[in-house]
């Protein structure tokens, strides 16, 4: 594993990017696709190509329901109003075959010098 911080360009759709940018939204949650799994704690993501935040923790899970019941759903999807209704969109946005990949949660806050 690299120690060094590695930056990647992570798309996020911009209702969501407006929450985070808001600090709103604290977690983003993705498939373990395995480029999101070769991502450590202290890379950086330019969301957008325009907005660097740092993965300050990353969290896995074996599935959408195991990580609804550990996170905070307000971190992830602050207009959404229970953990069922963001089991509900996270599973309207990835399908079983994907799901079954895992789920990584990625902490993340805006680095210091893009504030």
């Amino acid at each position: 594993m690299s120690s060094v911080p590695r930056t990647k360009v992570l798309w996020i759709k911009e209702e969501y990017l407006h929450h985070i940018l808001s600090g709103r939204k604290t977690v983003e949650v993705r498939v373990a696709y395995p480029n999101i799994s070769r991502l450590q704690p202290g890379d950086v993501l330019l969301l957008n190509e325009r907005h660097r935040y740092r993965i300050t923790a990353i969290r896995r899970y074996p599935d959408f329901a195991a990580m609804v019941a550990a996170e905070d759903p307000a971190a992830i999807a602050p207009d959404l109003p229970d953990r069922s209704a963001l089991l509900d969109a996270c599973r309207a946005l990835y399908s079983p075959e994907k799901e079954q990949l895992g789920v990584v949660a990625l902490e993340i806050a805006p680095e210091q010098d893009s504030i």
